[in-house]
């Protein structure tokens, strides 16, 4: 009892902090546009015993009592869950927004994904396995005469995918927990607003989400020792397909891996270690992504990609300095930063995205002297300490605080044709919009796409990219407060995928798609696991 005790004040304490230290720097940021640390570690010092006592409170369910008792004491249905009835029920609700955004939406990478296709000149940039699907039906619409059949027809394959991905999750909900945690999540997956406007964009993120939020539901089945052929075979295939969709998750399952692996020497008692079969279908998921995407790229003669995508942190960090700190850099480092980014590049710099100076890094001239750069880069860094911490927190900020107004560069979500460099290469017609319903396409590109839904009240923050990764931490936490270590094991993994996000060059509305889509299985929990571990 006293070491459960102590357990529960130690992971309320830890969670309190973290989430007063996210909140603090996030809301310096949102307003000052700079971060002042000393009063941020106070501020959060001060903050993190409240934050504590209300995650304590949410945590031993006492909020329940708030619930009327007639709304508690509802029946639970054993009624078996139906796994084909909920993916139709999916793909119907998913067929309005198709409407109005008929052929669909092909904005962010498909146009370069689409170039890659009719041109040949294929690269490893953006996932294979993507961009020949979407190119594919693309192709067939155009041999057929019409270039909008095949946009429509990749649409509709997408939806009829990720139906089935929430159906199949939802399945395993029922497995685990029972049918009455399996229908809420089908709810969720219905009627999530975020799931019916990215159900039809053509970006690798909305098929990534599905695959994800499967393989964990799965992984969550193997963790609380399920067997079964079918559950190892079925979260190898999904895991692979998540993988080769996205790097991130093969970066995050790699992490998450080598932890497991830890875990499982650090442990003394064996029902407290993490079934090998769990470890087993990641390594296998990821081999097989690997190796997949190697003989795509050899069959396909793709490029590698520029390993600049990487580089967002160093890049910004470089070019803030640049730009504010010119002062305090000797000449050396002033022509080492316009060596890498050429036609003073750094100039171009955007606190909430890397994209402008980044497509102009020379990433070559980098690989050629990397000792000297990162010399400079640590040297910079010595002297402008805290412009490199802002440069940071500027570009993040927004994937873990809940922001109160959507300032990012861009578009939100952007839900119609794009035609960025077509003119480039595309001596055809190419994808036109032939909306259904184009005023309301209109609005919802206004008011979802361009203001992040931020001005709508309550719903905004359905959108809310910290919002989101708050809950999704609290269910995490959650699992280590009971002493339930290997669900806490479990949701380590979007945890990971979250911190390589934290890498990523822009706050984008689909980026937090998977995690979305991750929320249902994080807050099923089954009825006989209830008890804590120790």
């Amino acid at each position: 009892m006293k070491r459960s005790c102590a357990r529960k004040r130690a992971v309320a304490l830890l969670g309190g902090l973290m989430f007063a230290l996210m909140g603090v720097l996030g809301w310096q940021m949102e307003h000052d546009g700079t971060c002042r640390l000393p009063a941020a570690l106070l501020a959060a010092a001060l903050l993190t015993l409240p934050a504590a006592l209300l995650l304590a409170f949410l945590f031993e369910g006492r909020w329940k009592r708030l619930i009327p008792p007639r709304l508690r004491a509802l029946p639970k249905t054993e009624a078996p869950f139906r796994t084909g009835r909920a993916a139709a029920l999916l793909l119907l609700c998913y067929v309005p927004m198709f409407a109005v955004t008929f052929p669909g939406s092909f904005a962010y990478d498909a146009p370069f994904q689409l170039r890659q296709v009719f041109t040949g000149a294929y690269s490893t940039h953006h996932p294979l396995l993507h961009t020949l699907l979407l190119g594919g039906c693309v192709a067939l619409g155009r041999a057929l005469g019409s270039i909008n059949l095949g946009a429509a027809l990749y649409t509709l394959v997408q939806m009829a995918l990720l139906s089935a991905c929430f159906a199949l999750t939802c399945a395993s909900i029922a497995r685990r927990c029972g049918g009455r945690s399996a229908r809420r999540a089908l709810l969720c997956f219905a009627l999530y607003p975020l799931h019916m406007l990215m159900a039809v964009n053509a970006t690798k993120d909305v098929l990534f989400g599905g695959f994800f939020a499967l393989t964990l539901a799965l992984a969550f089945e193997l963790a609380a020792g399920a067997r079964g052929r079918g559950l190892v075979a079925g979260m190898a295939v999904s895991g692979t397909l998540a993988m080769l969709l996205r790097n991130n998750a093969v970066y995050a399952a790699a992490v998450w891996i080598a932890l497991l692996l830890l875990w499982i020497c650090g442990k003394k008692r064996p029902e407290r270690r993490c079934p090998p079969a769990l470890i087993a279908c990641m390594a296998a998921a990821a081999a097989l992504a690997l190796g997949a995407n190697a003989l795509l790229a050899a069959a396909m003669g793709a490029q590698k990609g520029d390993s600049r995508e990487m580089l967002s942190w160093p890049i910004q960090q470089l070019a803030r300095a640049r730009l504010m700190d010119a002062d305090r850099l000797t000449d050396e480092e002033k022509q080492a930063i316009d060596e890498l980014m050429p036609g003073e590049a750094w100039r171009q710099y955007d606190p909430t995205v890397s994209d402008p100076v980044k497509f102009a890094f020379d990433t070559q001239r980098l690989m050629e002297e990397p000792g000297r750069y990162l010399h400079v880069w640590l040297s910079v860094g010595r002297k402008c300490a805290g412009t490199y911490l802002d440069a940071t927190l500027a570009l993040t900020y927004p994937f873990f605080y809940p922001y109160g107004e959507y300032r990012v560069s861009g578009y939100y979500l952007q839900m119609g044709i794009s035609t960025e460099q077509t003119e480039q290469w595309c001596d055809f017609e190419w994808i036109t919009s032939q909306s259904l319903l184009p005023r309301v396409l209109d609005s919802l590109s206004w008011r979802f796409g361009a203001k992040g839904a931020m001005q709508i009240p309550v719903i905004g923050y359905w959108f809310n990219m910290g919002a989101i990764v708050w809950v999704m931490l609290t269910l995490i936490l959650r699992e280590a407060y009971s002493g339930r270590w290997r669900r806490f094991a479990v949701g380590l993994l979007p945890m990971l995928l979250w911190g390589t996000y934290l890498l990523g060059p822009v706050m984008a509305g689909r980026y937090i798609y998977p995690f979305v889509c991750a929320l249902p299985v994080l807050a099923c929990r089954a009825a006989d696991g209830e008890q804590g571990e120790d």
